[in-house]
Parts: C-alpha cells; sequence; structure tokens
C-alpha cells in the first residue's frame, strides 16, 4: 500500500469513526473499504482507491475540501462531484459524475457494493426483513431509473442480480462482487 492509500484510510477512518450503516451492526468505513477493494480488484490504480475511501466524507462527516485537498486537487474534484447536494436533482448529479473519469467509475463501484449490500442484508438463511426489502425496492428502482445504462457492463448486470435476488424471500450465503476491468469500464 501507498503511502496516499493509507493516509486516505485513516483520514476516512477517524471521519467516519461511530457511524453505522443502514443496517444499524456494520461500522460505516467497512463500506469505502469495499468500494476501494472492488476498484483495486478490477485493476484500478490507488488514485481512484483513495477517491473510494473518501467518497463519502464530504456529505457524511465533518469532512472540509480544504482537508480533503490534502490528497491533491485532482482527488478533491471527483470527491465533490460524488458529494450530493440536499435536495439535488438526481439526473444532473448523474449527469456531473459521468463527466469525470474518476468520479464515474467510483460512483459505479459505489452503486454495485449498495446493491451488493441490499441483497445480503440481514442472516443468512432467514427471511428477509421487509422494511428492509422495502428499501432495498426503492434503491434498485432509483439505479434502475437514473444509473442503468449509463455507467458499465458491470453495474447493469448487478442491478438485474439485485432484482432476482430481491425476489427471493430468504437471505442467501453472501458473495462480493468480483468484476474485471472491462466489466467495470465506463461507457463511452
Amino acid at each position: 500500500m501507498n503511502e496516499m492509500f493509507i493516509k486516505a484510510l485513516g483520514f476516512a477512518n477517524e471521519k467516519h469513526a461511530g457511524q453505522m450503516r443502514k443496517d444499524g451492526k456494520t461500522p460505516y468505513i467497512w463500506h469505502p473499504i469495499a468500494v476501494a477493494e472492488l476498484l483495486k480488484k478490477a485493476g484500478y490504480g490507488e488514485k481512484y482507491q483513495v477517491v473510494a475511501l473518501l467518497h463519502d466524507t464530504l456529505e457524511d462527516t465533518n469532512a472540509t475540501e480544504k482537508e480533503i485537498l490534502s490528497f491533491g486537487e485532482e482527488i478533491l474534484k471527483s470527491v465533490k462531484l460524488l458529494t450530493r447536494p440536499e435536495g439535488a436533482d438526481e439526473r444532473k448529479y448523474v449527469a456531473g459524475i459521468l463527466k469525470d473519469d474518476m468520479a464515474a467509475v467510483v460512483k459505479n463501484a459505489d452503486k454495485i457494493c449498495n446493491l451488493y449490500d441490499s441483497v445480503y442484508n440481514g442472516k443468512t438463511g432467514e427471511n428477509r426483513d421487509p422494511k428492509a426489502v422495502a428499501f432495498a425496492q426503492r434503491y434498485l428502482q432509483k439505479a434502475e431509473k437514473y444509473y442503468k445504462n449509463k455507467f458499465s457492463k458491470a453495474l447493469d448486470d448487478t442491478i438485474q442480480f439485485t432484482g432476482e435476488a430481491l425476489s427471493v424471500s430468504v437471505v442467501p450465503d453472501p458473495v462480493s462482487p468480483n468484476y474485471t476491468q472491462e466489466e467495470m469500464k465506463i461507457y463511452r
């Protein structure tokens, strides 16, 4: 691991300290780490992984743009694009992200990780929580409406997989998303 990645991991861990995912059980930091890991597996370099670690810091913590700037202007630009303004128009938000390769690649991985999390929310082998299913279905509908056919084959496959998986009433054994860089490549 390179110095910038380690610095970003420590910064994100500090800023997300005490935060939990929507399930109320999982430390929030696991999400940006999962996004960075998916990008690493797909062959994306350190800057992409750093943006993945930092992608929710401006939106969900007290992190400042000045703090993010310490990682470089290019990283700050991508993190700012990934930061959804309160009440933002989703189409404009997505269009802005798609103008920046690094932001688009990270948002692609972020959506994939979030969709996988929605499928595996709960204990393996037990019936799905109806509230969790309702949330997952709303998230899936938003992904279909605003993200499908705009980002990558990997995301489109994940959207289809999520729809099929949520139709099963029992939580399946978890698997991690595993896509190649070609499958993760942003449509142009």
